[in-house]
This record gives structure tokens, C-alpha cells and sequence, in this order.
């Protein structure tokens, strides 16, 4: 598809906050810099961000390396002549970062019949990650959460991370969650509903948790590793066990209702195939993998799913099925390719994004929708309204989850921290 012909300047929710966090928010996006460059980057005067840095040091938030890079000058009277992309040679400067010793984050993701755990430090560097396979749909509201603490602390043990070293958990849903109260309202992983899942992991460990849809934590992660992807309206598009919407504007997450879309369960048919959701004719129903399993198992001998939901073996045992060049499940994979493009219409008509990204482990066998996906995708969306939006491919595995929640999490936790008084 054709490139948008400008984007809107990206303006980050912290940059338009404190100065504190506009020092934070560069750092974070930019890695280690020195002070004349922060004073750059943010607009901020070279006084104003000696005295800042100042005192995030002396609060722990901020540290100088330990190694001075010879590249930069930390002398704001030694002018760059050639523009701010220069690296003349100066002295050596002192260059500031985030302390990764400033605290820890974890971040959980729950998926049909697995739980993956990660603990990162300050700077969003990855200490140690889990992965625990666990029948979801047997637990009920109590030993969920006592599987969420578990898993927790199991990252702290394995890390020798004091609890008040422990800044904010992040946990990742599949489904319909509400991020402002912290509640799971439905999740085709789990058999409870309307469950406060925040409430006994805050009580728990006394921090701040943060709640988000796990399409909403992948585009977080592919718009972190694609800062282009960041500029704009992004919609990204989660293919795989279910099918669901994560929606980031210029590079932040809008959380609440709007934040995380069930795209998926958008209908289309009264009398399709059988949804998890329990309506008929969803998009889901004709997409996501456990859809195009069961509708295989129809007429080819597949071994059966556990919870009806297929592992990566049995899916890739699916596609190699599929590329044997059997006609009906090339029909199947044609069905799935017209359904994602109703997804990606119905997305451009309603949001006009920026860019659509299609992601997710689903997208391991496009190759084989392609050729329907684009013959009704031509058909379902206006030809001037299908040019302006950019739709990218981003296969991503499950690990993107945690890593976007990450992200997430990090960010309410530098909100939260940048609230003091300059």
C-alpha cells in the first residue's frame, strides 16, 4: 500500500507533561545521551537540565556511564556547526542514562493454557522470562490470581528482587479488559468473567499494576522496535489464538475502551460458524486458529486440541497439511484470507488509520489467504481511503506480549514518578 504523504509531528504525552519527564521520555526513547543534547532534544535550557539531572541522580532515577563515549561534546558553548546530526569530536563527554537499579518491572501475559512471565530492570532491559503451561480454562477466580502472585514471585526469587524494589506489574489479557478499573470482563482463556484481577495483585505486593488487552502490549512492542510505525494513528491487527485490535496513537497506548477493539467479533454473517464468544459468524470464527483447526478436523485426521485451542505443533502441522496442496483446506485458508480483509476494511473505514499492522503467529500462513485477502480488500474499501493508510506485515511470537506490557508498565511507572515537584 502507499506510504501516508505526511504524518503529524510525533508529541508524546510525557513531553507535554513536566520537565522531568521530557528528560525521561528522550532518555527512554533514545538511550544514553549527555546533558548538551537532553537540553537539545527536550527545548530545555542547558542550566535547566544540569539542575534536573542534578537531582534525578541524587534520587537514584538518573546515572552517568561509567565509560565517557569520545563522540559528543557535554560543552553547550562547543557549537555544532553541521546540525544536530554531527558527532564532532570534543572532549569526552559524560554521557546520562536511566539507573537499571532504580527498580524492576514484571510484566505477565495470560494465553489459552500458558502464563509467560517477565522481569525487566529500570531501563527495560530483560533480567528473566518464564513460560508455564497450565489448563486456563479450569481455574477459577481465586486460583487465578493466586497463579498471577505465584508466577510473581517466582521472577523476584529467580532475580533476588526485594519486593520494595518492585515499581509496577503489568498483565496482559486476551479478550475484553478494562484498563482504567483493572478488571478482566471476558477472555476466551478463562471460563470466569468480570474478575478484579488488579485489586489482589496491588494488595499483594503494594505497587502499582497496570491491565491491558494483549493486542493493545504487542503494538506497543512493534511500535517501540519500528519508531516509524509510531508517528500517527497505528492499528495493529492480532492474529493467532483469537483475533483482537491494539490501538496506539503516536507511539502511546489510549487506554480504557478505546485502547483494545474485538475486532475479531465484529460479525459477518448471522449464520457462520460457531465463535468462542458463543455468537455465529464473527470474523474470529473464520480466522483465528483454533477456527481454522476445527474446520479442518472436518474432513482431515488431526490429532485433537486441548481446550479446543490447537498448539504451535498441531498449527504447523496444519499449514504443511495445507501447502500438500489439498483443495479444501486451500478453501479454508481462502475463507481466512477474505475475513482478515473485512478486519483490515472495517479498520480503515472506522479509523482511518495511519497504518494497519497485521501481526501475530496467524500470520505464518498468509501466503497461503493471500491472493483472496487482496481480492476483497480491493472490493470492501474505498479506493482513495485504501491508498491512505500504509499496512504492514510484522509476524511476531508471543514474547511480544510481555515486551509491550513491559513498555506499558514503564510508562505509568515514569508518569508516576515525574507527578514530583520540580
Amino acid at each position: 500500500m502507499t506510504d501516508q504523504t505526511e504524518l503529524p509531528r510525533r508529541i508524546s504525552g510525557t513531553a507535554r507533561g513536566s520537565n522531568r519527564g521530557r528528560l525521561v521520555e528522550v532518555l527512554r526513547r533514545h538511550g544514553p545521551l549527555p546533558r548538551v543534547e537532553l537540553a537539545r532534544s527536550t527545548g530545555l535550557s542547558f542550566p535547566a537540565v544540569s539542575g534536573l539531572t542534578s537531582r534525578l541522580i541524587a534520587e537514584e532515577l538518573l546515572c552517568e556511564t561509567e565509560t565517557p563515549v569520545p563522540q559528543w561534546s557535554d560543552d553547550p558553548d562547543d557549537e555544532d556547526p553541521d546540525g544536530l546530526n554531527s558527532r564532532r569530536r570534543g572532549r569526552p563527554a559524560v554521557l546520562l542514562t536511566l539507573n537499571p537499579e532504580f527498580g524492576r518491572i514484571i510484566a505477565v501475559s495470560l494465553r489459552m493454557n500458558l502464563i509467560e512471565t517477565l522481569i525487566a530492570d529500570f531501563s527495560g532491559s530483560s533480567l528473566a522470562q518464564s513460560r508455564r503451561e497450565i489448563a486456563t480454562r479450569a481455574l477459577d477466580a481465586g486460583a487465578l490470581c493466586d497463579l498471577v502472585i505465584t508466577q510473581i514471585n517466582a521472577m523476584l526469587e529467580a532475580t533476588a528482587t526485594p519486593r520494595h524494589r518492585l515499581l509496577g506489574i503489568g498483565i496482559a489479557l486476551q479478550g475484553i479488559v478494562n484498563a482504567d478499573t483493572g478488571r478482566h470482563l471476558w477472555s476466551p482463556v478463562l471460563s470466569v468473567t468480570d474478575i478484579d484481577l488488579a485489586k489482589p495483585v496491588r494488595q499483594a505486593f503494594g505497587t502499582e499494576v497496570v491491565m491491558a488487552n494483549d493486542a493493545v502490549a504487542v503494538a506497543l512492542a512493534l511500535a517501540a522496535a519500528e519508531p516509524s510505525l509510531a508517528q500517527g494513528l497505528m492499528a495493529t491487527i492480532l492474529i493467532g489464538h483469537g483475533v483482537g485490535m491494539g490501538i496506539v496513537v503516536d507511539g502511546e497506548a489510549r487506554l480504557g475502551a478505546g485502547a483494545g477493539s474485538e475486532i475479531g467479533h465484529t460479525k459477518l454473517g448471522s449464520n457462520g460458524p460457531q465463535c468462542r464468544c458463543g455468537q455465529r459468524g464473527c470474523i474470529e470464527a473464520h480466522l483465528a486458529d483454533y477456527a481454522l483447526y476445527r474446520d479442518a478436523r472436518t474432513f482431515l485426521d488431526l490429532p485433537p486440541a486441548a481446550s479446543q485451542q490447537p498448539s504451535e505443533a498441531q498449527m504447523a502441522l496444519l499449514h504443511e497439511r495445507a501447502r500438500s496442496g489439498d483443495p479444501r483446506l486451500e478453501h479454508v485458508f481462502q475463507q481466512a484470507g477474505r475475513a482478515l480483509a473485512e478486519a483490515v476494511a472495517a479498520t480503515i473505514s472506522v479509523l482511518r488509520p495511519h497504518h494497519v499492522v497485521l501481526a501475530g503467529p496467524g500470520l505464518q500462513a498468509f501466503d497461503m489467504m493471500r491472493a483472496a485477502y487482496e481480492e476483497r480488500l480491493e472490493q470492501a474499501v474505498l479506493p482513495w481511503l485504501l491508498k491512505s493508510t500504509t499496512i504492514h506485515l510484522r509476524p511476531s511470537e508471543s514474547a511480544a506480549i510481555v515486551d509491550g506490557m513491559m513498555r506499558r508498565t514503564l510508562r505509568v511507572v515514569d508518569q508516576n514518578h515525574m507527578d514530583a515537584t520540580e
